[in-house]
């Protein structure tokens, strides 16, 4: 009796949500599913609170909304963030915000992102809590199922089969697996096979999501991991760890062939390869051209006290944000993030107009 009566209760709501969706779609407007790293987090590691991976503490958000900690590695915005405002997406809420109902999935999708999550499910084992890109789609798949009970398979099926699709990750595979020696991929590959295993393991998720519904799916690329902060420190010199930009240009090139296939193989896919490689590297070594003061330290930092991996209330922040192109010592500032999603958008040939609408959408 009861399970009748709760049934009745939600018939308003999956009626509404399919008129709505119907209406939506016919409109054009879509949502999008973000997966990623702590480059994408949006506070889906701020419930996780076993995690050594939390970006809870002053003064990250400091430049976003109220100023406060909102689960983002930043002190502003992500790049998923400036790339979803500019092609007039809505910015999708952490998959474990309690307010996350049917009504937010339909209207701004979901984003599953979390810091130190990677490709392989061992990556970042050492942070404890962290979901791995595995775990993100079998929460999506979740969430599938969640919306199929409210509007109904076909109506289901057809939202998430219009929606846009964001995967962005794989630099802890590299940073908090195969480059620390406690991790048994660190000898049991060499770079080489090492990116081979990292590219043969995504594929497969690809195609998973692929088989989930997903039709145009952006998967961005690796910037040059051997130039931030940490990786810097590491070095006797202060430079680049010329060794890990390798690896990260190696993945690179082998996602990027492997995305372009996957999208002339599976049926009625738009897979794309978004990157900016090249161009954050000219930012680190020529910060001046783009209206910075400094790329080699953390604007967030601890005195003299290095590394301190994450900014801290205790830390003591640059006179300039927008100055710096890293904000701690693995993420770049807000400033930084605009420059980088602009260029991602240029390459994939989507121009956005002064209302951060895409004036030329990609295709569907």
């Amino acid at each position: 009796m009861m399970a009748t009566a709760r049934d009745e209760r939600t018939k308003p709501l999956a009626a509404a949500l399919a008129v709505a969706l119907l209406l939506g779609l016919c409109r054009g407007d879509v949502v999008q599913f973000i997966f990623g790293d702590s480059l994408s987090d949006v506070g889906n590691n701020q419930y996780l609170t076993k995690s050594l991976a939390r970006a809870a503490t002053p003064w990250y958000g400091i430049d976003f909304g109220t100023g406060m900690p909102n689960g983002r590695f930043c002190n502003g915005r992500t790049v998923a963030d400036i790339v979803g405002d500019k092609m007039g997406l809505p910015r999708p809420p952490a998959f474990l915000d309690p307010s996350l109902d049917a009504d937010t999935i339909f209207r701004s999708g979901v984003n599953y992102a979390s810091g130190g999550g990677g490709i392989l499910n061992e990556t970042s084992s050492l942070f404890i809590q962290r979901f791995s890109l595995y775990k993100q789609i079998e929460l999506f798949q979740g969430t599938q199922a969640f919306m199929r009970q409210k509007l109904g398979k076909a109506a289901a099926d057809k939202f998430f089969g219009h929606a846009y699709y964001v995967v962005a990750l794989g630099a802890n595979d590299f940073i908090n697996n195969y480059l620390l020696p406690v991790y048994s991929d660190s000898w049991t590959y060499n770079g080489d096979t090492f990116v081979r295993h990292m590219v043969s393991t995504l594929e497969a998720q690809l195609r998973l999501l692929h088989a989930l519904g997903a039709r145009r799916l952006t998967f961005f690329g690796l910037g040059p991991m051997g130039c931030i902060p940490l990786q810097r420190y590491l070095t006797s010199s202060g430079g680049c760890q010329e060794s890990t930009n390798k690896l990260a240009r190696s993945f690179n090139d082998q996602a990027g062939a492997m995305v372009a296939r996957l999208s002339s193989a599976l049926p009625n896919a738009t897979f794309r390869f978004g990157e900016a490689y090249d161009y954050f590297q000219d930012i680190i070594d020529r910060p001046y051209m783009y209206g910075f003061n400094n790329s080699r330290a953390p604007c967030c930092t601890l005195g003299r006290i290095r590394p301190t991996l994450t900014c801290t209330p205790l830390s003591t922040l640059c006179k300039d944000r927008s100055k710096y192109v890293f904000w701690d010592e693995y993420h770049p500032t807000d400033k930084a993030n605009e420059l980088i999603a602009l260029e991602t958008l240029r390459k994939l040939n989507i121009t956005v107009s002064v209302s951060n609408g895409p004036t030329a959408p990609p295709p569907s």
